[in-house]
């Protein structure tokens, strides 16, 4: 029932609250302090401490919330409903939280200029890379749902590609979606450019190899390692960043770039509705799409015209 009882969260989730409520535990050895059941002041205690440490915020609310989780798993009474612990919490957020440092978008023409420079030098390794940045930009791909697919969740249409989205950060129950990505014509069609990847590599679409992994250089060739696993994050976002980077220098990005940049786009077209963007993006709700969609001039501009001034 144990083991159960920690599948309530991602593995990921109990190794964080676990790791944090670990810190909570050395403090109130170190205090003489009772971490299981914990009391209220003795919380309030901790707060403090890793607001003299100067500890981030994100910091502090995560070691709250381990304490809530591991009172919660054990069915002892919660002490960070208490309203000091509130405060203080409330306190940190206003002292150590800092300001969202958005990264830069990038258009359709960036991964076109990217696909021109590439066009003569298509080894196996660079179609890779060309085929998982489009890809991420036109499906609005998370790393975590990039890395995990698998050569059998894609279906190749007369018109269109379909990704089966396993699993996603949105997705906890796993109950699965699809995302469509429409056949073009250009040098940066996601449909041309997966087929034309996947045909070189010989990968199979009922094949359970992951769609993206590692290669080695051997014997004047690429090939993939022998393991089959994904890529790493690390890996996937130098990639990200080295490519787009020889086309468009001196840009801030990262992994969740493509994402943000696919959004964008989408949104700023016209005719397309705030509905359709945010499932093809898997977002919960209109904050969380927001957040991503970098508006342009014209859009901005268009409140005020509005006004008939």
């Amino acid at each position: 029932m144990a083991s159960y009882l920690l599948k309530s969260r991602a593995d990921s989730t109990t190794a964080k609250y676990a790791g944090y409520f670990k810190h909570f535990e050395q403090f109130c050895k170190s205090k003489c302090l009772c971490a299981k059941p914990a009391k209220a002041m003795s919380v309030c205690l901790f707060i403090t401490g890793l607001l003299d440490e100067d500890k981030s915020y994100s910091v502090i609310c995560a070691c709250v919330y381990a304490i809530k989780w591991k009172h919660s798993i054990y069915g002892l009474d919660d002490p960070t409903t208490d309203s000091f612990v509130q405060h203080l919490l409330e306190a940190a957020k206003r002292l150590r939280s800092k300001p969202t440092q958005k990264k830069d978008v990038i258009d359709a023409s960036v991964l076109v200029d990217l696909c021109t420079k590439f066009e003569n030098d298509m080894n196996l390794i660079n179609m890779r890379d060309l085929a998982m940045i489009i890809i991420c930009f036109a499906g609005f791909l998370r790393y975590n749902e990039l890395s995990k697919l698998l050569c059998s969740d894609v279906v190749f249409n007369n018109d269109h590609l379909i990704l089966k989205i396993r699993s996603s950060k949105t997705d906890v129950y796993r109950e699965g979606s699809e995302v469509l990505i429409a056949k073009g014509s250009g040098k940066a069609c996601p449909y041309l450019m997966l087929e034309r990847y996947m045909v070189a590599a010989g990968l199979t679409l009922p094949s359970e190899k992951f769609l993206f992994s590692p290669m080695l250089y051997s014997k004047g060739k690429y090939s993939f390692i022998t393991k089959n696993k994904p890529l790493s994050y690390t890996r996937a976002r130098e990639i990200i960043i080295s490519k787009l980077a020889l086309v468009a220098p001196g840009l801030k990005l990262g992994t969740h770039s493509l994402r943000a940049s696919g959004a964008t786009v989408a949104a700023n077209a016209s005719g397309l509705s705030d509905r359709c963007i945010k499932r093809h993006g898997r977002w919960r709700t209109e904050k969380a799409k927001d957040g991503y969609i970098k508006d342009s001039l014209d859009k901005k501009l268009m409140v005020t015209k509005c006004l008939g001034l």
